[in-house]
């Protein structure tokens, strides 16, 4: 039997085409793609080259200006380093069991397009959270829903203001959790329904600046620390020799070989060198696999500048299955991602729950 109601290319089109109006953090305006025309295949490596910003002089009536300075230049490279591949079959039996047996290929294709769209928002969302250049902390908004708004996105977008970066294509991806708790608020609700068109990509409003997105895709906000970590059994100190705690890590839990399960961050010091915890420690000795933990997942908000994407599905197969008397689809995707300008991201932890 050969394969006569299918072609690779038209599938493959329709799985870029799920992806397309899917993806929140690796799609518009989350993230651009500047540079996707210039990949090919996993391992393919975009320079992109950045332009220093020229000096500006006060001008004198009638006086010669400076020779022309020279300016800087500086790259970054965004690497094609993730792969996924999907595979499925439809057997020839479920397809003469359906009035539409061509419905049953266009489902799979859409749900693996979904499955796709999962793994490259993931990636996306935790590349932003590592790369951005302002976090707000963790924010309590479990008892006050105006929280979210009032110290969350007035803020992430004063920060945005003091970086420099532009009003527009300004957005925000809020966890479920969040976005129902900004649901609660009058401001929110009154500027989301003022005829603005939400409701496509994962976007549900707009408000303070932002459009507004919803995805379940949110990062966590565990972070690992790789470098070493003393801990004490006496002063319920973990000490660094380098600046690796935040004064955001303040009540989240920490984790370790040599940690009392269940401690928590009490303080971080002002040079981000020692965190004391509630708890002693269990053994006094070094550590190289501490994780911090908040409890919940983290708010993004930025522009259009600050993330890079890049995909392509390529190498897609229909065949029979040697062994089975189906109908089978296989294919590739390759994707890569860069954070080119982390004063353009924000990040905040928000708490939602007691």
């Amino acid at each position: 039997m050969a394969i006569t109601k299918f072609i690779p290319e038209v599938w493959a089109a329709e799985l870029l085409s799920v992806l397309d109006t899917s993806l929140v953090y690796a799609g518009a305006p989350c993230s651009n793609r500047d540079y996707e025309g210039e990949i090919s295949a996993f391992g393919d490596t975009v320079h992109i080259t950045s332009i220093g910003d020229p000096t500006i002089t006060p001008y004198t009536k009638n006086t010669n200006l400076s020779d022309p300075e020279a300016l800087t230049d500086d790259e970054q490279l965004l690497v094609i380093d993730q792969q996924n591949s999907f595979n499925f079959q439809v057997d020839d039996i479920d397809k003469a069991q359906v009035r539409n047996s061509g419905g049953l290929m266009s489902e799979a294709s859409r749900r693996a397009g979904f499955k796709l769209r999962d793994a490259a928002d993931k990636v996306a969302a935790g590349r932003m959270r590592d790369g951005a250049g302002s976090d707000l902390g963790t924010i309590d908004a479990s008892s006050t829903a105006t929280n979210v708004y009032d110290k969350v996105l007035v803020p992430a977008s004063v920060a945005l203001d003091e970086a420099d970066v532009p009003e527009e294509e300004r957005w925000i991806v809020l966890p479920p959790a969040v976005y129902g708790k900004l649901q609660l608020d009058d401001r929110f609700v009154k500027a989301a329904y003022s005829g603005t068109d939400a409701l496509h990509n994962g976007r549900v409003g707009d408000a303070a600046g932002f459009r507004i997105f919803r995805s379940n895709n949110a990062p966590t906000t565990d972070r690992a620390i790789t470098s070493s970590i003393t801990v004490a059994t006496t002063a319920k100190t973990l000490t660094s020799a380098t600046a690796v705690f935040k004064q955001s890590d303040v009540g989240s839990t920490v984790a370790g070989t040599n940690i009392t399960p269940g401690s928590k961050i009490a303080s971080v010091s002002e040079d981000g060198k020692v965190a004391t915890m509630d708890t002693n420690g269990a053994t006094a000795a070094a550590q190289t696999d501490t994780v911090l933990s908040a409890g919940s997942k983290l708010v993004i908000a930025g522009s259009s500048l600050a993330h890079s994407y890049a995909e392509q599905i390529n190498q897609v197969e229909a065949y029979r299955p040697e062994k089975r008397f189906a109908d089978a689809l296989k294919g590739l995707h390759v994707f890569g991602s860069k954070v080119v300008r982390s004063e353009a991201l924000v990040i905040s932890a928000v708490k939602t729950a007691a």
